[in-house]
């Protein structure tokens, strides 16, 4: 893969939407679970944090902290976003916030059903939005995220043509970004490598670090899969529908 770097002048506008130069735009792709099977590790830790845990007490942590993202990712002049998911609450909710809400196709016999999600989104999106030519597939369980530090990233992003953040601990991917031409579509599914170990899989790829020393952006970082997790997300400051929805547990 050419990983060649391309201009910097190609960074985000900071006026409303998401043009940048050259005529490209770009899009977000976030992957959500079905609401009352999502974040069975934070099952097991929840009632540690808030005294108890229930899928609905999940589901709601979880669609709040998706709602956060794209706020976040709003903020950010980010306006196209897409949102992937089986579970009709999630798409209700994307659908109520102007995001692009689409049914998850059923999954293939090998793969990680999560990079399939993201696979589905980014064809929609290229396919709705053709002049998209950087494309930021991003985790939705990132509370603490501040539309400042996405603004950041997606400013040096395009330096790579394909880059990635890692989370807190460093082994795994809270975004990967691409800046690819309209004959990459192909290159652009098959790029996310989100799971167990996924940093070393997107850096083995050919996907350039940012930040690899780890210094900046720790809001970004911070997704949340345990109650760990939760509590640095709390201490950063969290977004205000995952602040309400703890208040409301």
């Amino acid at each position: 893969m050419d990983h060649t770097a391309v201009d910097m002048s190609v960074a985000l506008s900071t006026a409303s939407g998401t043009p940048v130069a050259g005529g490209a735009t770009v899009v977000a792709v976030l992957a959500v679970k079905s609401l009352h099977r999502a974040k069975s590790r934070l099952a097991a830790t929840l009632s540690s944090a808030i005294g108890h845990d229930d899928p609905t007490t999940r589901g709601s942590l979880v669609l709040a902290m998706f709602l956060d993202t794209v706020e976040a990712l709003r903020g950010a002049g980010v306006s196209r976003v897409v949102v992937v998911s089986p579970d009709d609450d999630v798409l209700a909710a994307a659908r109520r916030t102007g995001t692009h809400g689409l049914p998850e196709l059923p999954f293939p016999t090998a793969g990680s059903g999560l990079n399939v999600a993201f696979g589905h989104g980014a064809r929609w999106a290229r396919e709705t939005w053709p002049d998209s030519m950087r494309v930021v597939f991003i985790q939705a369980d990132l509370p603490a995220a501040t539309s400042d530090s996405l603004r950041e990233v997606l400013h040096e992003a395009p330096a790579h043509r394909l880059s990635f953040l890692t989370d807190r601990d460093g082994t795994g991917t809270v975004l990967l970004h691409g800046t690819l031409t309209p004959d990459d579509t192909g290159a652009l599914n098959d790029a996310p490598r989100f799971g167990p170990g996924s940093a070393a899989a997107h850096r083995a790829a050919g996907a350039v670090e940012l930040d690899p020393a780890h210094t900046r952006w720790t809001d970004l970082r911070t997704d949340v899969d345990t109650a760990t997790d939760l509590d640095a997300a709390r201490a950063l400051g969290l977004g205000p529908h995952t602040a309400e929805a703890l208040r409301r547990l």
